[in-house]
């Protein structure tokens, strides 16, 4: 009786595992503004080389003092820095707050130069998961784990969305009360989304970019 009923059981089709929906782009935030910004930093457009803003540099972008209104949201950029650190960006409200690593941004932490190190001369560029599916379309793999090998601790060209993480700011040496060991970055300002990504030459020469060839960006 006993091995009937098991292998009844066996027998018995599976329930199927109920389907997660896709995290939309204000993502599970409860405040407006936050929401907001997490629409901002889920767009997928490529800028056009008459977007870029010529101006903004990676020295401007860590420029001592208050900045929160020093660049405007939504600014075509391509900066030239060093690569200090390639890492998950973790679970997020812009990502419903999921543990699926696929499902989070990788943080690129970008400084001036290659002895320019600290967290308070670091800004922050994002590559969001629907930029690394777009790539991969293209047969380009932006993991996490292959833009860790393809671009830490070297000169990089940076292409995106300039967009001010006021959710970032408190921890963000521009806009933070004061100095101390919970400053991360510069400034709250990053390029987020991140939509094209190239090795350039040494030294941080905006103009590197511009000049070289093939860059591994998106459609």
């Amino acid at each position: 009786m006993f091995l009937a009923v098991l292998l009844l059981a066996l027998a018995m089709p599976k329930p199927t595992p109920a389907k997660t929906a896709p995290c939309a782009p204000p993502g599970d935030a409860t405040k407006a503004e936050i929401r907001a910004l997490n629409e901002e930093k889920s767009r997928n457009d490529t800028p056009a080389d008459d977007d870029i803003d010529e101006t903004v540099t990676i020295d401007g972008l860590i420029e001592p003092g208050d900045d929160s209104l020093r660049w405007q949201d939504g600014l075509a950029v391509e900066v030239v820095a060093w690569v200090v650190d390639v890492r998950d960006g973790g679970a997020t409200s812009g990502n419903c707050h999921s543990t699926d690593p696929g499902d989070h941004d990788t943080i690129l932490e970008i400084s001036p130069d290659a002895d320019v190190f600290d967290p308070a001369h670091r800004v922050y560029a994002a590559v969001t998961p629907a930029r690394r599916r777009l790539m991969a379309k293209v047969g380009e793999d932006w993991s996490t784990r292959s833009l860790r090998a393809q671009f830490l601790h070297r000169y990089v060209s940076v292409t995106g969305w300039l967009v001010f993480d006021a959710e970032g700011a408190s921890k963000a040496l521009n806009t933070a009360e004061g100095a101390g060991p919970s400053i991360a970055r510069a400034t709250a300002w990053e390029i987020h989304p991140v939509t094209a990504l190239e090795l350039a030459e040494e030294g941080g020469a905006e103009t590197a970019a511009r000049t070289s060839s093939g860059p591994l960006c998106g459609p």
